[in-house]
């Protein structure tokens, strides 16, 4: 039995997926950006374990500083240099920054996806999208699982064929080779052959036939309701701050953050062309409801444990 934000319903958990990923590649502000990356990455280690900090320091902390070079590299924008290149062109302090926001951002958006993979599974999917969009449906929760199945297949053939003498990391390089051609035209038979039996399966099944009844798992309760409504209030709230320009932001020509105002104080750092202006009440709000969006998951586990431990210790 799955419990926390895994086990709620599958729309209330697509609703959140979607806001994230929308509202997190709208918002270009230091706030949103450290608070989407820091909840993706402790949901992240949550849903997967510690063994996730390996992956992130060996894939996607390198992309990030790839992205980070990248665009400091080649993109020549901004008015504030730093140093001149060997070709002639300056490497500019904004397309620094904006390389780090562009970097963190996709950083943070493919945990999310990773996340997403863990929370809505084939059974889900196939629960929301199966009635409306039936072949596209079962195409994509079909694609979703390539990756896992054709790696556990894979193993299982290599290991089949090790036991016959045909390893593919032992022996000459032709050996090498013939034998790995060998394993990859069995996956490849395998997977065709699957493929057909799965569409054969499904047509018997009278699957997307009109009239067919699905069955679901999967029934609303009260949590879900709520938890789906807290969500798309926040939605208002961040999709007005967003269209009121409250969580304002450029990283060209020179660095502004936040909109002008006419209260409290603005700090200018004459060296480097950058601008921070007060935050508006209407901006709090907005980066409030944005934090609450995202450690929701967080919170909806902590409280599950909570309770699972306090009736524990009753027990």
């Amino acid at each position: 039995m799955e419990i926390g934000f895994k086990g709620y319903h599958p729309i209330a958990n697509l609703i959140f997926f979607a806001s994230i990923v929308v509202f997190g590649l709208l918002f270009k502000h230091p706030v949103t950006l450290a608070v989407c990356f820091a909840a993706a990455l402790c949901y992240y280690i949550r849903l997967c374990g510690r063994k996730v900090l390996k992956s992130f320091l060996l894939f996607l902390l390198p992309m990030l500083l790839f992205v980070l070079v990248i665009n400091g590299l080649f993109a020549h924008y901004g008015t504030t240099p730093l140093m001149t290149l060997p070709d002639g062109n300056s490497l500019t302090f904004e397309s620094l920054i904006y390389g780090f926001v562009l970097g963190l951002s996709t950083v943070t958006i493919i945990m999310w996806f990773f996340c997403y993979s863990e929370v809505v599974t084939a059974d889900k999917f196939m629960f929301v999208f199966g009635r409306v969009l039936p072949a596209a449906a079962l195409v994509f929760s079909m694609a979703l699982r390539f990756i896992p199945l054709y790696k556990n297949r894979l193993r299982t053939i290599a290991e089949a064929q090790r036991g016959i003498g045909c390893d593919y990391k032992t022996g000459t390089v032709k050996q090498r080779i013939k034998n790995g051609g060998k394993i990859l035209s069995i996956l490849i038979t395998w997977s065709l052959e699957n493929a057909i039996e799965t569409s054969d399966s499904m047509r018997a099944r009278g699957y997307g036939l009109k009239g067919r009844k699905n069955y679901g798992k999967f029934r609303w309760s009260t949590k879900d309701v709520i938890t789906a409504l807290l969500m798309i209030l926040l939605d208002i709230v961040m999709l007005v701050g967003y269209v009121k320009k409250s969580v304002y932001c450029i990283y060209n020509p020179y660095v502004i953050i936040n909109p002008s105002a006419d209260f409290g104080k603005t700090y200018f750092v004459n060296e480097l062309n950058l601008t921070l202006n007060p935050i508006s009440p209407l901006g709090i709000l907005t980066l409030s409801a944005f934090t609450v969006l995202c450690f929701l998951p967080i919170i909806i586990d902590l409280r599950e444990d909570i309770k699972w431990n306090r009736l524990k210790s009753k027990i």
